[in-house]
């Protein structure tokens, strides 16, 4: 078991004492894609790693409609883990499989004993809070503060790859807007010659252009 653990990149500096303690309360689980390893309201005493696979984070609002975060794929801390004092945690979002993945876990007050003595472990921590508040300041964005032309820009910048991959559909739930609105956006992407498709691909072709929709709020 300690073996597998050291193959997350969080544990690779780990102090081996301390890591064969994480070990023995380690618990390792695979998941189907569908599958919930948990919802918004559960309280829990465990910290959750994804080994291998990818989750979608989304919150559901007072009309059971979903509200799409973010995703996370593998060697990727699934906890908010809060304080290094608190024993307990309150779940921020609903964290459902895309794919067959699989995850270990660990008490969650044996890991913050551990990673509060281990200094390589406290500086990977604070990375990936750091990364997490990230995806949250890019969530709120996406959220609260742009349209949906901005939306729309932001994703076809930083994510061509990504929107390539998935159906409109999909790319439309992850960007929390109606289908047809994200066709009336891409066409008239493709008028003003920011974009056009291209064997079934959105190729961009001013790149720099998509930068006022969500820098300037246009």
């Amino acid at each position: 078991m300690t073996s597998m653990i050291e193959d997350l990149n969080f544990f690779k500096e780990c102090d081996p004492l301390k890591l064969s303690l994480l070990s023995s309360t380690s618990k390792f689980k695979s998941y189907n894609a569908s599958d919930i390893l948990m919802y918004e309201e559960d309280d829990i005493n465990r910290v959750y790693f994804l080994v291998e696979g990818e989750v979608k984070l989304y919150k559901v609002d007072r009309f059971d409609n979903e509200v799409f975060l973010y995703t996370l794929s593998d060697q990727t801390l699934l906890t908010d883990i809060g304080t290094l004092e608190c024993n307990t945690i309150s779940c921020f979002s609903n964290i459902e499989f895309l794919v067959p993945s699989r995850v270990v876990s660990f008490d969650l007050k044996i890991f913050k004993e551990v990673v509060k003595t281990d200094f390589s472990l406290l500086i990977n921590l604070v990375n990936l809070l750091a990364d997490q508040k990230q995806r949250v300041d890019c969530m709120i964005s996406m959220g609260m503060v742009y349209d949906v032309t901005a939306k729309v820009a932001k994703m076809l910048y930083d994510q061509l790859d990504l929107y390539n991959r998935l159906k409109k559909q999909e790319i439309s739930y992850r960007l929390n807007i109606q289908p047809a609105t994200l066709s009336r956006v891409l066409a008239k992407f493709i008028r003003k010659g920011l974009i056009m498709e291209e064997d079934h691909k959105t190729v961009v072709l001013q790149r720099e252009e998509l930068t006022r929709y969500f820098n300037e709020g246009l």
